[in-house]
């Protein structure tokens, strides 16, 4: 079943104004699971860097009453090793605030994610039924940090990382893939967004793929679905090429930069 969801009605223009970095389809993949979630499940949310809080807004916003746990140094510089992000505490809250979050389902830990233990955050606000990470991009944060979130998992657990595939950051990659821990808690991937990937327990995959597929919004970016063994992965991502003609250059850069424009214009030409 297709929901008709309406880009106008999304806030993901008054987010350009938050410094960080959120592209639309993660933003729209992001808001469709979280809000479909709330339908099956209390279960909270957490991210690992929240910088000034850019994709953690959205993530509030759209997941109802449910529990909301944030890990980021902000400030603390001198223990942000590889210079993946600087947050800014005072900033966070204001936006939060500015977006009409109710601070009181909102835990703020500014720690280190390798000091936070799974103890830590589910004697806050229980299992974490979806956890974005895009804290420290080396390998050891990476891998301490998809481990922080298995161990917080429950049955319909999504866990989002950030950065995976991009070549500037290639230990996320090798943290992401050569993970045990998803391994062991059944993780797999089942969609890749602009600059997100997306992985949730085995038999839950079937489920979160239809939600992305019934939005009609997020199926003006499908690309592919690409097949690895007897899994399929949603692949919404596709960069741009050298051979490409100016009119398919002209397209892409609509998809990134001026997402009303560009989903106008897919469903014109789909009309």
């Amino acid at each position: 079943m297709k929901t008709t969801n309406d880009v106008s009605d999304l806030e993901y223009g008054a987010l350009k104004k938050i410094p960080g970095w959120l592209g639309f389809l993660d933003y729209e993949m992001m808001r469709c699971l979280v809000s479909l979630q709330n339908d099956f499940t209390q279960g909270a949310i957490a991210e690992i860097g929240v910088h000034h809080g850019k994709s953690f807004v959205p993530l509030a916003r759209f997941s109802g009453t449910r529990k909301l746990y944030v890990i980021d140094i902000f400030e603390d510089q001198e223990k942000n090793i590889d210079q993946s992000g600087c947050g800014s505490r005072t900033e966070f809250v204001s936006n939060l605030k500015r977006f009409d979050i109710d601070m009181g389902r909102v835990t703020i830990d500014q720690r280190v994610s390798s000091e936070v233990t799974a103890n830590d955050i589910v004697n806050k606000v229980g299992k974490v039924a979806f956890f974005h990470i895009d804290g420290g991009h080396h390998l050891d944060a990476v891998s301490a940090d998809i481990k922080l979130a298995c161990d917080v998992a429950d049955d319909d657990t999504i866990l989002v990382i950030d950065d995976v595939f991009r070549p500037e950051w290639p230990e996320v990659s090798m943290a992401a893939f050569n993970s045990r821990h998803l391994i062991e808690y059944g993780f797999q991937l089942f969609a890749i967004g602009f600059n997100k990937s997306f992985f949730c327990r085995a038999d839950q995959v079937g489920k979160y793929q239809s939600l992305l597929r019934g939005n009609e919004i997020l199926e003006c970016y499908f690309n592919k679905t690409y097949r690895v063994f007897d899994r399929e992965i949603l692949v919404y991502q596709y960069y741009p090429l050298p051979e490409w003609r100016f009119r398919t250059i002209i397209i892409w850069c609509l998809s990134v930069w001026q997402p009303k424009i560009y989903v106008a214009l897919k469903r014109f030409l789909a009309w």
